[in-house]
Order: structure tokens, then C-alpha cells, then sequence
């Protein structure tokens, strides 16, 4: 495996909290369902978020919507940050992001493999749309 100097020279430079921050993924605060997800987040407010962020004690943020709060989140952790570090954005999308479909498991007892097919690329798309990278379907 070949190694990359430049990812080698980042380790190197990270603090132990900023390399156990990216290892922490958080229940988003910064968009509209974090609150079903993680009251406790919401308490502290979207601001708090953004200070962890800031501090590179955040490496990926789960479970939210909206492209606009996602892009300022990204801007914070890579203008704002002290190594510039992009965060990793994900979402549970079983149902589909915006538009709503079965289960994946429902779409195969249709037996119908073109139809998950679909509904799993309509679902691709509107979560790029939304500034997410990864997904759990």
C-alpha cells in the first residue's frame, strides 16, 4: 500500500483530540431533524456545534437535511478549523431523502430489481443535492 506525504504530515500534525474528533460522528444539531435524534444536541444549539467543529473535535455530522446549513458547517471546518479538515456528512435514508419509498427489504419481496434500482438512484441523487456523502439504506 502505497502511503500518501501529505495525509502522512497531516497525522502528524493533528492533536490527540483532533484525531479523536474524527472519529466522532454526531448527531447533527445544525439541521432540522437532529432534534429527534439527539435532544441533548439541540439543547446546546447549533452554535455549540459549530465551536466543536471550529476545534476539530468534530469529524462527521449524521442524520440531518438542508444543503445551505451543511455547506456553512463544511466552510467552518475547512476556513475556520486549524487544519482544515472537510467533515464527513451522512444520513440514515432508508426511506428514501426526500422523496419517500419502501424499505429496501419491502422493494425486494416486489422481486422487481429495477425498482430498488430506481428508487436507490432517486435516493443518491436528492442526498448529493443536500451536501451528503454518506448513507445508510
Amino acid at each position: 500500500m502505497t502511503r500518501n506525504p501529505r495525509i502522512e504530515d497531516l497525522i502528524a500534525r493533528m492533536t490527540v483530540e483532533e484525531k479523536v474528533g474524527q472519529l466522532g460522528v454526531f448527531a447533527d444539531a445544525v439541521r432540522p431533524f437532529a432534534p429527534d435524534i439527539n435532544p441533548e444536541a439541540n439543547a446546546r444549539g447549533a452554535a455549540e456545534v459549530l465551536d466543536q467543529v471550529r476545534a476539530g473535535r468534530v469529524g462527521a455530522l449524521f442524520n440531518g437535511v438542508g444543503a445551505a446549513e451543511g455547506r456553512e458547517a463544511q466552510r467552518v471546518a475547512v476556513e475556520e478549523s486549524r487544519l482544515g479538515i472537510p467533515l464527513l456528512l451522512g444520513a440514515d435514508v432508508i426511506h428514501g431523502m426526500r422523496t419517500v419509498f419502501p424499505i429496501p427489504l419491502a422493494e425486494a419481496s416486489t422481486f422487481e430489481p429495477g425498482l430498488a434500482e430506481r428508487t436507490a438512484r432517486a435516493t443518491a441523487v436528492e442526498a448529493t443535492a443536500a451536501g451528503i456523502h454518506w448513507t445508510y439504506a
